[in-house]
């Protein structure tokens, strides 16, 4: 019996999902290819084996390239192949029509930049190499003519190539582009966020806290700095165990989050220190919101230890009191220092002396 990973799922996803992008641009793309292609190879009169080939090129070659790809142990590493091998088709019909400019230019373009869209350089060298060789045997073979002029009918049936094909990829990179910021920033989202809490960390707390600062500053906010300190987080963890304390820790930060405003941020600060970031709030509405956090906060118990009873010091300051950033956490610091140095369980705003 096999077990599979997570990890190993979404790299299985991201292959099927990889192989079948490249089979629709390799359908549309020997699609729009052949009529141009057929264009000049009927003028040249290359003769019937070479059409039914293009033709097998333009209508088998994608659906057998898909299903070799998906069969394969390593997909994509398979669909990096077949993409090589669509070069080598590619350096096989420019010699074949004798580099008549209209179409070999065209499918030259859109050859490499597929190739490189699709894997950058490690990709467009092979398929660059696999062109090369292949259209010298085919040029070499065909008596190397250079076909200088192309009909009407070639330029009429090679326009859809270069604009749609060209239209094609473009929507399809910008989408796999807005498709990386969205991973990205959920990536990111995540990086800033404390797994075990669910609140913010530090680096995102720091962030909100200087914004909340310039918007202060600006006049167009009355920003407000909750650190909060669980009294002694230490003895809980002597005492109970560090799983008792980081339960704790997660009952508070959920009582956090369910009792905070909207737009107010609550993070963890550091260690069994929390802070909150209260937005657009007035002196009164602070002291309601701290003095609620902490009876809720008093009344959480620990699972089979029902007789501890847990307090938190509260030290708050104003954005609007302080000169700088830093200046803005100190104050909150050292009303926290206040509270703790009074005996703790208290609420204590910092003024100005």
């Amino acid at each position: 019996m096999h077990y599979y990973s997570p990890d190993h799922n979404q790299l299985a996803l991201r292959s099927t999902r990889f192989v079948r992008r490249m089979f629709a641009m390799r359908q549309l793309g020997t699609f729009l290819c052949f009529m141009p292609i057929l264009s000049v190879l009927t003028e040249l009169q290359r003769g019937s084996p070479f059409y039914l080939l293009l033709a097998i090129n333009a209508f088998v070659w994608p659906w057998l390239a898909y299903r070799q790809a998906l069969s394969s142990p390593d997909p994509t590493g398979s669909e990096k192949r077949n993409l090589t091998l669509d070069a080598a088709f590619g350096g096989l019909w420019v010699g074949m029509m004798s580099l008549s400019p209209m179409p070999s230019l065209i499918v030259m373009a859109v050859l490499a930049s597929d190739r490189y869209a699709a894997g950058g350089w490690p990709q467009l060298k092979p398929a660059v190499q696999a062109f090369l060789l292949v259209f010298l045997f085919a040029w070499l073979g065909s008596g190397m003519h250079w076909q200088g002029s192309f009909s009407t009918r070639t330029v009429w049936l090679t326009l859809p190539l270069a604009a749609g094909y060209i239209l094609v990829l473009s929507a399809v990179s910008y989408q796999l582009t807005l498709s990386l910021r969205r991973k990205n920033r959920e990536l990111e989202r995540i990086s800033l966020m404390d797994p075990s809490l669910e609140i913010p960390n530090r680096r995102l707390f720091d962030r909100r806290l200087q914004s909340e600062f310039l918007r202060s500053r600006r006049k167009e906010s009355r920003a407000w700095l909750l650190l909060l300190d669980v009294d002694n987080f230490k003895q809980v963890n002597d005492t109970w165990g560090h799983a008792a304390g980081d339960f704790l820790l997660a009952e508070i930060s959920a009582l956090l989050r369910n009792s905070v405003g909207p737009t107010d941020i609550p993070a963890r600060f550091g260690g069994d220190e929390l802070g909150v970031i209260v937005r657009d709030a007035d002196e009164t509405s602070v002291l309601i919101l701290a003095t609620t956090l902490q009876e809720q906060i008093s009344c959480l118990r620990l699972p089979g230890a029902s007789e501890l009873h847990c307090s938190i010091s509260i030290g708050i300051a104003a954005a609007s009191e302080a000169e700088t950033l830093q200046h803005w956490l100190s104050h909150a610091d050292r009303a926290l220092y206040h509270v703790k140095r009074s005996g703790r369980n208290a609420i204590h705003i910092w003024r100005p002396e």
